[in-house]
C-alpha cells in the first residue's frame, strides 16, 4: 500500500521544476536540480507560497540557479508559477540604491490581444538601465514571447539581483535565445553597478 502511495503522490506532483531542468538540457545548459531545502529555496518566497525546488546553474553564467516558486490556486484564482534566475554578486546595494524594473506589454486588445510593445517602469535608480532595456531587440523579444519580467536587486540574504519570469512552462520553453537574452540581463544589472 505505501508502494501505491507513494506513486499516487508522484503521479500528482508539481512538475514544473522537471520541466524546466529537462528544457534547460535540451538547449545545451549544464545544470542540477538540487536537494530539496537548500538556502536558495528561500528567494521570494513567502509564506502563502511554496518553493517546487533550485536548479543550478554549472555552466560559465552569471545566473547561477533558478528557484521556481508556486501559489495554488483557489476557489476564484488559477495557480500561479513564478520563475526567480539568481545572479548572485558580492557586492552589497543598498536599499536606497536598489534598482527595480518591470515590463509592461502593450496589448492590441485587453487579455485577448497580440503584444504590439514593451514598456519598461523603473524607480528611481533604474532609469539608466530601464534605457538600456528600451532600447534592446533581444530583451524586448524575451517579454514579448515569455511575459512580463521584473527585474529587482537582492539584499539582507540573498546579495546580487534577480530576475522574475511568471509564466506557465507548460505552454511556453526557453529556446537558446531566450537563455542568452536572460543572461544578457544578468550582466547588464551586474556592470550598471561596477
Amino acid at each position: 500500500m505505501d508502494l501505491n502511495f507513494k506513486k499516487l503522490k508522484e503521479l500528482f506532483r508539481d512538475k514544473s521544476r522537471d520541466n524546466l531542468y529537462q528544457n534547460l538540457l535540451n538547449i545545451g545548459i549544464n545544470c542540477e536540480l538540487s536537494p530539496r531545502g537548500v538556502n536558495e529555496e528561500k528567494l521570494f518566497n513567502p509564506w502563502y507560497r511554496r518553493s517546487l525546488g533550485v536548479i543550478k546553474i554549472n555552466s560559465n553564467y552569471s545566473i547561477k540557479y533558478i528557484n521556481i516558486i508556486k501559489q495554488n490556486g483557489g476557489k476564484n484564482n488559477p495557480p500561479r508559477w513564478w520563475y526567480y534566475f539568481a545572479i548572485p554578486d558580492l557586492q552589497i546595494i543598498p536599499i536606497d540604491k536598489s534598482i527595480e524594473i518591470k515590463s509592461n506589454r502593450k496589448k492590441s486588445a485587453p487579455l485577448v490581444g497580440r503584444v504590439k510593445s514593451i514598456e519598461w517602469e523603473h524607480n528611481s535608480n533604474s532609469k539608466e538601465l530601464s534605457e538600456i532595456f528600451t532600447n534592446n531587440q533581444d530583451i524586448n523579444s524575451l517579454s514579448m514571447e515569455l511575459g512580463n519580467i521584473k527585474v529587482q536587486s537582492l539584499h539582507d540574504n540573498f546579495s546580487g539581483f534577480s530576475i522574475e519570469l511568471e509564466f506557465a512552462l507548460r505552454k511556453k520553453k526557453l529556446s537558446i535565445n531566450h537563455w542568452e537574452s536572460l543572461n544578457k540581463i544578468s550582466k547588464l544589472c551586474i556592470n550598471n553597478y561596477l
